[in-house]
């Protein structure tokens, strides 16, 4: 599951993207990976938490979701190409 989110503040010229996005590892853990930073410029930063339960996960990846949401940025569809 992934989810792309973007701010643009038109007056201070600053656009920033987050992507959130929840896997499962090779060894059943589920891995919830947020990257943000600016968009167009170097920098940015990456955060991985790990959890034992999809439930646990899930919960987590959707109050991230929500925070973002509530400090202003959108989300972007995304298209994932094929294999």
């Amino acid at each position: 599951m992934q989810t792309r989110l973007e701010k643009f503040d038109y007056v201070d010229g600053r656009h920033r993207y987050c992507v959130l996005r929840l896997s499962q590892t090779l060894f059943g853990e589920w891995c919830l990976e947020q990257a943000k930073g600016p968009i167009g410029a170097p920098g940015g930063q990456q955060i991985r938490a790990y959890y034992l339960q999809h439930g646990e996960a899930l919960q987590s990846y959707e109050t991230m979701r929500d925070s973002q949401v509530k400090r202003g940025f959108v989300p972007i569809p995304v298209q994932l190409g094929l294999l």
